[in-house]
């Protein structure tokens, strides 16, 4: 009887666990999906938001530098990684276990016929998802021919509706006006150049249209050079700008992106989530990646409240409607507005002539 007490016990606190940690997915989703207004950060930069601005910017050579000098991104990843798999460090899916880019279906209010570009699409997961959820086409951007073969695999599911394009894209020029949505996930801290790409971004979008930007880690809270230089040792290792919320919405606004929405997730929160704990086992125990097995030590030097609560961000902003005319359009108001005045005026005096001429007839014809 003990022992059935005891199984009971045991199967009803591991549903209870399981319960739990969906409902915590499910929080988290909520948070992601319903993100605040950011009219109260983005209006000035911390000292160590301007150090990262110069001494962190990727350059051309980095590619070749992912994880240690002598290994290429496609190195690390690319024969660990199948078609299945995503990229992504944090993603947050209605419950765990289940389709990982709900959310980002969510915050894209898709509909049938949208044009999407999707920059540093690694192995194109995000892209398969959101093709399969809508009719919709997706221009897929990434520097990495590995991932590119494993997207084009997947697209040719997808009837044509799936295009890659090998190349850097800080270099990327497409026609202007060309896509109802972009984003990125994880991927705009290797831009080598912060502003024009955002301002290539802005050019690409359609009015109306919407940038999606995720990255994970930022310098909004931090106070000491010790935490810092902490996390230079990262972005030494890994060549990613650890580009935070304050510091897009600070660059999103002076291009004139309105509304700006924002959610910060913290680290002790967005670590728990379900793919986060697969990535860290696969980074540190089977690809062996030198950031957790040699710098791990670093996080533990750092500041507690720095690592615990640095944030995973998420940016969502909207290129307005136009709603300014051209000098050339504002000529040609002016001219048709000239031309229906002097009409009207014309009216008014044949109307008072007319008026004019039957009230004074009789009076002529009597003298």
């Amino acid at each position: 009887m003990d022992i059935v007490l005891t199984f009971q016990l045991v199967v009803a606190i591991v549903i209870a666990l399981f319960v739990a940690y969906n409902v915590f997915h499910y929080v988290l989703f909520l948070l992601v999906t319903q993100p605040k207004d950011a009219s109260k950060i983005g209006h000035e930069l911390n000292q160590f938001e301007q150090r990262q601005l110069i001494e962190w910017t990727p350059q051309p050579s980095d590619f070749l530098k992912h994880d240690d000098e002598k290994r290429t991104y496609d190195d690390v990843f690319g024969t660990y990684r199948d078609e299945q798999a995503n990229y992504s460090t944090c993603v947050f899916p209605r419950v765990a276990f289940s389709r990982p880019y709900e959310a980002e279906y969510v915050l894209l209010k898709l509909k049938d016929g949208m044009r999407l570009l999707d920059l540093g699409c690694g192995s194109g997961a995000a892209a398969y998802y959101l093709a399969s959820r809508r009719d919709i086409e997706i221009v897929c951007v990434t520097n990495s021919s590995v991932q590119a073969d494993i997207c084009r695999l997947k697209f040719a599911k997808l009837g044509g509706r799936g295009q890659v394009i090998v190349t850097d894209f800080d270099s990327l020029d497409l026609p202007s006006e060309s896509f109802d949505a972009i984003y990125a996930l994880e991927s705009i801290g290797y831009t080598k150049n912060l502003d024009a790409w955002l301002a290539c971004c802005w050019r690409m979008l359609k009015p109306g249209g919407s940038l999606l930007i995720r990255s994970p880690g930022s310098l909004d809270h931090c106070r000491r050079k010790e935490d810092y230089r902490s996390v230079t040792v990262f972005f030494d290792n890994w060549r990613y700008n650890f580009v935070g919320a304050n510091l897009l919405v600070y660059k999103m606004r002076r291009l004139g992106f309105n509304p700006i929405r924002y959610r910060r997730l913290p680290f002790w929160a967005w670590g728990l989530t379900w793919n986060f704990i697969q990535h860290l086992v696969l980074w540190k125990y089977r690809l062996k990646m030198r950031t957790f097995v040699v710098l791990e030590r670093i996080i533990w030097r750092t500041s507690k409240v720095f690592v615990f609560g640095n944030p995973y961000n998420t940016v969502l902003a909207t290129k307005p409607e136009a709603v300014s005319c051209s000098r050339q359009d504002q000529r040609k108001i002016v001219i048709i507005l000239s031309d229906r005045s002097r009409e009207i005026i014309r009216l008014f005096e044949e109307l008072h002539r007319k008026r004019h001429g039957t009230a004074r007839g009789p009076e002529k014809a009597a003298r």
